[in-house]
């Protein structure tokens, strides 16, 4: 009775683990970009669109490289694929052509 009891906590440790890094990766560079094209008056769909194309894009390079046969090491380039967005948010600075400008709303 208590292996039970031992197995299910830690497979909830685990999936709260998994679920703790995947947000991480995902929800942390979304709201970072949302919140730095803000600052800089960039468009903050594009930014934010663009820092879960970079989430999703890291996360299947990570996918792809642990399904594999390649070297772990290569996980480790996709994590940081989904910080892109923000990445190149920091290099800019705010009413650059590059970052886009804001439609006007009435």
């Amino acid at each position: 009775m208590i292996d039970v009891l031992v197995a299910a906590v830690a497979f909830t440790a685990v999936v709260a683990a998994g679920l703790a890094l995947l947000a991480a990766v995902t929800l942390v560079p979304f709201v970072l970009a949302l919140r730095m094209a803000d600052r800089r008056g960039f468009p903050s769909a594009r930014w934010g669109s663009l820092a879960l194309a970079g989430a999703v894009l890291g996360l299947g390079v990570v996918l792809l490289a642990l399904r594999s046969d390649a070297s772990p090491l290569l996980a480790a380039v996709g994590l940081p694929m989904s910080f892109a967005a923000p990445l190149a948010l920091s290099l800019l600075e705010p009413g650059q052509p590059l970052g886009g400008r804001t439609g006007r709303h009435a």
